[in-house]
């Protein structure tokens, strides 16, 4: 049997057949167009590789915090990476209205002079109802500083791009070094 002849069959062949034969013949002509792409951010800062390595958190809020920032700068391993170094710390529990403010402060530091590039506090908050029940009071509580935690890592993921872009900028404006010269007087 023609391979026309199983596209455009005789009548009395099901239109059923005649339209699955279709969609099989179109469907990777479809997906052949498909490819995967960041879906938050542009593109140029998923396919761009940032030097950084992170120090190991303390805390469970500087946990989500770097692993928030390792997402979206991956890790380096290269020893001449800037180091990131962040602590976290929230605030009491008020009563009443309730607010909950997490504190990042975020250090990059240089391994080569082991000198700081950037030293800064970022701050986050995020509210929650409380309740009569003590423990749902205390996970409330907990959520509350986690989506911080998360404001907090967007914060400073926002600053890094600014430290990295400015030591860019300084880079390139300084002059290329000239390399000594080994001439023979004789």
């Amino acid at each position: 049997m023609l391979l026309y002849e199983r596209i455009f069959p005789a009548p009395g062949v099901p239109a059923a057949r005649v339209f699955s034969l279709m969609v099989l013949a179109v469907l990777p002509l479809l997906l052949a167009a498909c490819s995967l792409a960041p879906v938050y951010g542009d593109r140029a800062s998923a396919d761009r590789a940032y030097n950084l390595a992170f120090k190991s958190p303390g805390s469970r809020l500087e946990q989500i915090v770097v692993d928030e920032l390792v997402a979206r700068f991956g890790r380096s391993t290269d020893p001449a990476a800037l180091v990131v170094a962040v602590k976290v710390s929230s605030s009491p529990v008020q009563p009443g209205p309730v607010s909950v403010s997490v504190q990042g402060q975020l250090t990059v530091t240089d391994p080569a002079s082991d000198e700081p590039v950037f030293v800064g506090t970022r701050t986050a908050s995020a509210s929650y109802t409380k309740s009569g029940q003590s423990l749902a009071n205390q996970q409330a509580a907990n959520e509350a500083a986690e989506r911080a935690a998360f404001q907090l890592a967007e914060t400073i993921r926002l600053t890094l791009l600014g430290v990295l872009l400015n030591r860019e900028q300084q880079d390139s404006a300084l002059p290329p070094q000239a390399e000594p010269s080994s001439s023979d007087s004789q």
